[in-house]
């Protein structure tokens, strides 16, 4: 599996251990950025419009000068710079939560992003700078903090990855802070969807994308007269085949192009927990397994050597060593969300040309940008911690886990209700 992750989110970009970038925000770069964001926007993500009704305007109006955790979907990797242009909107200026690899990418990033009031987190650490931030700028309130509790994103525009407990169990820590200073203080979670729609027909694109596809697999002869749904599942057909072959796994003979994906994910996963000696339980989802992977090479990678000069140097061999397991996690997460199914729900352009992407990006090394879209924004009920307060005294986790759970069902259905409408693939 050799996907290729865009440059916003490359796992080969892991910074250097013990390094946090906090906050330094600036009125003027803000400003600055927030001025040219909509020509970004247009520009790079070949948004033209974002649409967000009066109502959901005002109920963020309504919020204006609480303490807000804002937490969007994050299908499409770019969703802070629809959150940016809401602020823009809004008159109002956020913090967010970015990770590490981000300010690595450049020193304009290391300069600007802080200056944006963005701050780093380590992910899959214990990176108590970041953790200590969260938790004093939402007890302050000042501003609003965006936080995307999928964190990683597989681009499927339709899909929730599950939300992580620990974003909200720093909120409530957060709210405790408050409520020590305040016992009457709030602290609001806002669930917030985010969905790219296609404005134009898309058969031309999808067509050109199928046909770009099956030259590169040499599978072209005869898929003029196959529908664009069989050409579709002939390309991941292929895909798996070859990875099948590279691997040396052996699919079953009565099994079905999804049993044999299913399998050659299991095998890629199991593979790399023997590496790393974890084991796995029956409950744990493929994306759950994929994140305790990230967390387990994350350990190792930023852990502190310690003890004399050589178990030092062994440590920071080691460390060099677990660094190759980011390029196999990346191209196994995008693996994992490569599925014929999300397209047979629903036939929408939005559906088909997200599988198109992770195609493109797998066998052509380049990720595409269809357009024009328009980027549907939908605000959910907020959840103020304080009502949950005295569940959560006495007991933690589970209240953590329900919360997390409303926010994280909250999104799901409003990205259900932005796909009503949505263009649908002529199969022929």
């Amino acid at each position: 599996m050799n996907l290729q992750a865009p440059s916003t989110t490359d796992s080969r970009a892991r910074p250097q251990p013990f390094t946090f970038y906090p906050p330094n925000s600036n009125r003027l770069v803000t400003w600055l950025v927030q001025l040219g964001i909509r020509s970004s926007i247009r520009r790079k993500l070949r948004v033209t419009e974002i649409e967000i009704s009066d109502e959901d305007l005002e109920s963020l109006r309504q919020l204006k000068g609480e303490r807000c955790l804002v937490t969007p979907s994050h299908s499409g990797g770019f969703e802070p710079h629809i959150i940016m242009y809401l602020s823009k909107l809004l008159g109002d200026s956020y913090n967010y939560v970015a990770a590490m690899e981000l300010f690595q990418q450049s020193w304009i990033n290391r300069f600007l992003m802080p200056r944006m009031g963005v701050y780093s987190i380590i992910r899959g650490s214990v990176d108590r700078p970041s953790f200590s931030m969260t938790r004093k700028l939402l007890a302050a309130g000042k501003r609003w903090l965006v936080i995307f509790p999928e964190g990683e994103t597989v681009w499927q525009n339709s899909v929730v990855m599950p939300f992580q407990q620990g974003v909200f169990q720093l909120a409530f820590k957060g709210y405790e802070d408050a409520a020590k200073q305040d016992d009457q203080a709030s602290l609001y979670c806002l669930p917030i969807a985010i969905k790219y729609v296609y404005l134009g027909d898309m058969h031309d694109e999808i067509d050109a994308s199928l046909a770009r596809l099956e030259s590169k697999l040499a599978i072209g002869d005869g898929a003029s007269q196959a529908t664009r749904h069989a050409r579709l599942r002939r390309v991941v057909e292929a895909v798996v085949a070859a990875n099948e072959k590279t691997h040396g796994v052996q699919p079953a003979p009565d099994s079905d192009l999804s049993d044999r994906a299913e399998n050659l994910k299991l095998y890629a996963i199991c593979e790399l927990e023997q590496q790393l000696g974890i084991s796995a339980t029956t409950k744990q989802t493929l994306l759950d397994r994929i994140r305790i992977l990230f967390n387990a090479v994350d350990r190792i990678v930023h852990e502190e050597p310690s003890g004399s000069e050589y178990e030092q140097q062994l440590a920071v061999q080691r460390q060099q060593l677990a660094r190759r397991y980011y390029d196999e996690l990346w191209q196994l997460l995008q693996f994992v969300a490569l599925h014929d199914g999300y397209v047979g729900e629903s036939m929408t352009f939005e559906r088909f040309l997200d599988v198109l992407c992770l195609l493109e990006m797998e066998v052509c090394k380049e990720r595409k940008f269809w357009g024009p879209r328009k980027a549907c924004v939908k605000v959910g009920q907020p959840i103020d911690l304080k009502d949950h307060a005295s569940a959560y005294a006495a007991d933690k986790r589970g209240t953590v886990q329900a919360v997390t759970g409303m926010l994280e069902t909250s999104v799901r259905s409003m990205l259900q209700q932005l796909e009503v409408g949505c263009g649908s693939v002529m199969d022929e």
